[in-house]
């Protein structure tokens, strides 16, 4: 299954500049990031690549400090007061802040209801069709974005980043309207993947929302996958796996 992303060529030297912490970048300096992507954006089709993790390597994280300046962490935090929403906790996957805020718009937005599996969804189903696929900067290591930082990255209602990134964001979400969530590395050979699950209750089973989904069943119940890979494309994935569900 084929899944065509724009990707943004120049959004690659913004990443990079996240390891060696963009806190400190100038306002100016950003604005031109910005418009030299938005120049960039229509340019190149990519499809989203699943060997992007690496098995037993302790990857670098990014922090939403890493990725904005102090003064725009100050009106972020300004803005959350405003809505009254708490600072996030945890320290990829994550829930209150950027995370509460963005699911409380989303679900407002696209109409999900009050159903918790319409909502994840629905929110899947939306994060995918506007993410737009961005390789790891070449430091020669893994980076794992928190929710929060991706979402700060976030450039006229598109998302970025990689497999590891989008799965840390999808199970944000999921947690954040109180499913259980982690997420998974699956290796197939030398590939490793990333994706989010959520745990489904006994209730939702013949939920018509989970038709066609992915899942995977273990001693706790049934893990309901929140991959952009469907099908076999998303299952070779499955037979050699590790779970992160606390980080």
């Amino acid at each position: 299954m084929k899944y065509k992303i724009i990707i943004f060529s120049t959004v690659l030297l913004f990443l990079l500049a996240l390891s060696t912490s963009c806190s400190s970048c100038s306002r100016s300096g950003r604005a031109k990031i910005v418009a030299m992507a938005k120049k960039e954006a229509a340019k190149k089709n990519t499809v989203p690549e699943p060997n992007t993790i690496i098995k037993d390597v302790v990857p670098e994280v990014i922090e939403i400090e890493d990725v904005v300046t102090p003064k725009e962490k100050i009106l972020i935090n300004r803005e959350l007061i405003k809505n009254k929403i708490s600072e996030a906790e945890g320290d990829l996957i994550q829930v209150e802040g950027l995370i509460a805020k963005e699911v409380n718009e989303l679900t407002i937005d696209l109409e999900t209801g009050s159903n918790q599996i319409n909502q994840i969804i629905a929110m899947k189903n939306h994060v995918f069709s506007n993410w737009h696929y961005v390789f790891d900067p070449a430091i020669g290591h893994d980076t794992w974005r928190s929710a929060e930082a991706t979402l700060s990255l976030k450039y006229k209602g598109k998302y970025s980043g990689d497999c590891d990134d989008f799965a840390i964001l999808l199970a944000s979400f999921a947690r954040q309207i109180g499913l259980r969530s982690r997420m998974v590395g699956g290796y197939d050979g030398g590939s490793g993947h990333a994706f989010a699950e959520f745990l489904l209750e006994d209730k939702e089973t013949d939920n018509s929302k989970l038709k066609g989904e992915n899942y995977r069943i273990d001693s706790s119940g049934k893990w309901i996958s929140l991959d952009w890979f469907q099908g076999i494309d998303h299952e070779r994935f499955t037979k050699n796996i590790k779970i992160y569900e606390d980080i």
